[in-house]
Parts: structure tokens; sequence; C-alpha cells
């Protein structure tokens, strides 16, 4: 008898892990061979500083006035990174020690600070940011204004250098910006990029969270992590990237290939 009212309940979790698997897929791949081309593209550009090709850098110098800032950010709740893991340790001393004899700004932004920045510089995004109902979409926001405002290098508390060389040939590369994968070549991470000041990039994902957050109420998004996903993670940043290539009728690989603003 308890075999026989098993069997609904284990029909039952299956039938609801195959709604999420396929929630998840939906979200996740809508517009994901559209875009896995063009990211592909832009990954083999990113292998020009592996590790291998680093060897062939004679002496690298350190990189003056470049497009993209020497300031590397990092976020927390308060100045005090030692509460973010008792795990590990915070990455801020790393990149310190690693960047700042090489001319660079290693930066921690508490939420005070990220808050007064909206309310100086982004007042049309205030709205939204304080509106999530989870701090992670905030974070997720938090590090795109930041970059946006000063450029520079985004990394999580969580992430450490490899070397200065690397970061200095990413920077050399001439993009605009430059997010990692994830997914395979399906989507953007967003635990370590870096961009240009003002970077016409991050504005239309500033622009896209703006929009997503309006709708937020009307979407049938049950999971908070489907929210967070769809709302302000790598969904979000994904759909921008195809959208940026439609509007400018653009590839997205890197340099030698034209930008054309058509619309």
């Amino acid at each position: 008898m308890a075999i026989i009212l098993g069997r609904p309940r284990r029909l039952a979790v299956v039938v609801i892990l195959s709604v999420v698997i396929f929630a998840i897929f939906r979200f996740s791949y809508t517009d994901g061979f559209a875009l896995a081309g063009h990211l592909s593209e832009s990954i083999q550009i990113v292998d020009e500083c592996s590790p291998g090709a680093l060897k062939a850098i004679d002496n690298p110098r350190p990189i003056h006035d470049p497009a993209i800032s020497n300031i590397v950010h990092q976020l927390w709740k308060t100045t005090d990174v030692q509460e973010y893991s008792t795990e590990i340790t915070a990455s801020r001393e790393s990149w310190r020690s690693m960047l700042e004899p090489s001319n660079y700004t290693v930066k921690l932004w508490t939420d005070d600070d990220v808050l007064e920045l909206i309310k100086a510089d982004y007042t049309w995004l205030l709205s939204t940011y304080e509106g999530y109902s989870h701090d992670i979409q905030r974070a997720d926001i938090a590090r795109l204004l930041v970059v946006h405002s000063e450029g520079g290098i985004y990394s999580d508390l969580d992430v450490y250098p490899s070397s200065a060389e690397h970061i200095q040939c990413l920077q050399r590369l001439g993009l605009q910006a430059i997010f990692s994968p994830t997914s395979g070549t399906l989507g953007l991470s967003n635990h370590f990029f870096m961009a240009q000041p003002g970077s016409p990039f991050l504005q239309w994902v500033l622009y896209e969270a703006k929009r997503r957050g309006s709708r937020l109420a009307s979407r049938a998004i049950i999971l908070p992590y489907l929210q967070v996903l769809w709302s302000t993670g790598p969904i979000m940043g994904c759909s921008t990237t195809g959208l940026v290539a439609w509007w400018y009728n653009m590839p997205l690989g890197g340099p030698g290939k034209e930008w054309t603003a058509e619309r």
C-alpha cells in the first residue's frame, strides 16, 4: 500500500522537475543559437590572451590612458570584506598586490556607495533598483552601473587575478566591452567583465534592466532563481546582446569587424 501511495508523489516530483527544466531551457536558450556564432568569435579574440599566448609577449609594459580604465571594481555590503565568506578569503588583497604596482586602482563599492551613485547619475533607474525583491538583483545592476560610470574591470570577491599581463592583454584588444561566456557560448556571465566608461553596450543592458523591471509583476515567473536570471542575470545580458546586434546590424566579433549604425 505504501508503495502505491508513493508512486503518485514520485510522479508529481518528476512532473515538477520537468516543468522547471523546461522553463530554464526556454528562458535560457530562446535566442541562444542565433548568438552562438557571435559569441564564439569573441571567445577566439579573448583566447589571444591565454597563458600560452602571453608567453610570446616580450616585456609587457603598464598601459597608460587605456580605453578600458585601470580600475578594478568590487562590491560588498560594507567595507568589511572579511564578512564575505568563512570558507574563502575575499580576492580584494590579491587584486591590490598584483595590480596596484602597475598603476591600477582597486575600488570597493558598498551598498551605500552604489545608492549614492544612482541618486546622483542614474535617477531614472532608482525606482527599479529599490523595487527589486532580491539583493542579488541589486548586485547584478550595481556592477554594471559602476563600470558604466567609471570604466574598468569588475570582479566578484571570489574571482582571483591570474597575472597583470593577462589583464593588460585584454585591455589592449581594443574592445568596448569583454564578458566571460556561460553555458558554452550561449550566454554572458557577469562575475568578471571589463568595459570602457560610458560603454554603449552597458547602457543598452541598463535600459533593458529598466524595461524588464517594470514588467516583473506581470511576468508569471514563480521561481526566484528564474526571476533573477530573467530580470538582471545572464538571460537578460544575452538577450541584450542580440538586440544590440540587430539594432546596429553589426557582428559581435572584435578588431577588424565593422560596426554600422543603419537605424
